[in-house]
This record gives structure tokens, sequence and C-alpha cells, in this order.
């Protein structure tokens, strides 16, 4: 089970948790199959995050560079004087989790928006290509 940003939600994944909104209210099932269509519903009810079956995303190097990895490397520093405060490292842990869901979206969204500008990129110079030969 592994929770992830919805922007790294991708096709045939399952659900491993309801997906519910602040009140409460169920949204989606257990065991529900992801498409695009319902990613798209998720992402438009500013659902943030869900939790899936497995681990299909890799976690560990995501976001490195982002202010949210930067967060998770001073965990260590932050909490130095309460490693032997089991508490204090369950919230710690808590924070790393987070920080990490939040360095993997702020990733996906800037591989998403650089495959944009590639795309319009080639878009153009096709574009130009396809009026130059015509003049």
């Amino acid at each position: 089970m592994q929770k992830i940003p919805i922007d790294l939600a991708a096709p045939g994944m399952k659900l491993a948790k309801p997906v519910t909104k602040e009140g409460g209210m169920t949204i989606m099932a257990e065991g529900m199959e992801l498409t695009d269509s319902l990613i798209s519903r998720l992402d438009n009810m500013k659902i943030d995050r869900i939790t899936v079956q497995g681990n299909p995303v890799d976690m560990g190097g995501a976001g490195s560079g982002t202010v949210y990895a930067e967060r998770v490397e001073r965990l260590d520093t932050l909490f130095r004087r309460y490693a032997k405060d089991k508490w204090m490292m369950r919230v710690k842990g808590r924070m790393a989790q987070y920080f990490q869901i939040k360095a993997a979206a702020q990733e996906a969204k800037r591989k998403a928006m650089e495959a944009l500008d590639k795309e319009s990129e080639d878009v153009e110079e096709n574009g130009d290509e396809t009026n130059g030969g015509g003049e």
C-alpha cells in the first residue's frame, strides 16, 4: 500500500483505501481500478493524494532539488534531540512521508510542464516547416 500524489496516479492502479471528502463521504471505494476519467475527476474535486495497492511509484529520489526534498533533509537536524522519544520519531516519520509525497508531486508537475513545452516547440517547428514549404 502506498500513498501517492494524484499527479502520479496512472490508469490501472487499484485503490487500497476508499477516497473520501473532508466530511467523510466516500467518493470511491477500496479496490476500484483507476481510469483516466476517474483520475481527472479526483483532480477536479481537489483530491491531492490517494492510497493505492502495492508500491507502484518509486518515491525514493522523487523531487530531489525541490523545496520539499530540502525539508525532508532538514528533519534529521530538527529532530536530533528526540532520537529516543518514540512519539517524536513517529511525528518525524509522518512529516518525512508528507514531504516526500509533496516533493514527488512537485517533480511530476515540473516534468509535465517540460513535456508540454517540448511538445509545443515541436509543433511550432513542424508548423514553420509546413508553412515555409508552400511559399
